[in-house]
């Protein structure tokens, strides 16, 4: 089930066992409070396994924190998954599963906005900057509320200068201005996405995963979802991709990527820097 699931279903069924998977620490820890809190187990009281530990090392270890207690759980972190197991089950095939990825857009920014500094537009910026991913959200938050404690309201301004950047971002910031054709825009991404240590390849090849976004998106009459999972990206990539590329037509949007194509091959052949390829590539969208 989704971590945006979880609460409800804890209302009328709990399992003997949980696996958190997913990214987002944040969700893995909060879905770990809210299991514990329906079961009515105290978080001193759960039992820490070590990692590795076989499936009946951990039945056996819930049996013995039920000698002590009416209530037991033995909780087990691997690298990007946690278990916790209230009673003993019979096989892996027993645990019930909570995707902690990044939930969506509309979803993270309402449980933003339960804190009244940020409004609807900036609980938006603050969404889209971390990705969806509440990890970051929260970290932004805390730092954002420490940095403006004086004010009611932290505005969309404020979160652009002071929220940390993910790489991934910056590249979507500078996709936009090349679209709009903002060269101070695109010169002052180009230069902090260098200075932070991004390969000119790196980015030549997210402008051309960008070129490939518009030339499908554009080209295919199809839902954004079935583009979304072709090209392996998320649906609200295509969204955005139709949204802010909705000026440039399939013809033009074919001559994009026909040209980024061609500049990939000159690059791979030894004919071309990739830093001469990414200006030139953005110069194609001109």
């Amino acid at each position: 089930m989704l971590f945006a699931d979880l609460r409800q279903s804890l209302k009328t069924n709990i399992a003997p066992a949980y696996q958190m998977v997913g990214s987002d620490t944040f969700l893995i820890n909060k879905a770990v409070e809210l299991i514990l809190s329906a079961a009515k187990i105290n978080p001193l009281d759960v039992n820490h396994v070590e990692e590795g530990a076989t499936l009946a090392q951990i039945n056996a270890a819930v049996q013995n924190v039920s000698m002590f207690g009416a209530n037991p759980a033995v909780l087990l972190r691997l690298n990007g998954d946690v278990r916790l197991h209230l009673s003993q089950i019979a096989s892996e095939k027993a645990l019930e599963k909570v995707d902690c990825n990044p939930m969506s857009a509309d979803l993270v920014t309402r449980m933003i906005m339960q804190n009244k500094k940020f409004p609807m537009a900036s609980a938006t910026a603050l969404a889209r900057i971390c990705e969806n991913n509440f990890t970051a959200i929260n970290n932004e938050m805390e730092k954002l509320d420490a940095y403006y404690c004086d004010q009611n309201q932290i505005t969309e301004d404020q979160i652009n200068a002071i929220v940390t950047k993910p790489e991934s971002y910056q590249i979507y910031e500078l996709s936009n201005a090349i679209l709009r054709r903002e060269v101070a825009k695109i010169n002052h991404v180009l230069e902090t996405l260098t200075s932070a240590g991004a390969e000119d390849y790196a980015i030549f090849g997210s402008l051309l995963s960008f070129a490939r976004r518009i030339f499908y998106a554009t080209n295919l009459k199809k839902p954004d979802a079935e583009i979304a999972k072709f090209l392996g990206v998320a649906p609200y990539a295509i969204t955005a991709t139709r949204r802010d590329a909705r000026h440039i037509n399939a013809e033009r949007a074919t001559e994009i990527y026909n040209n980024a194509l061609k500049l990939e091959y000159e690059i791979k052949s030894g004919k071309l820097y990739a830093n001469r390829a990414v200006t030139l590539l953005v110069g194609a969208f001109a």
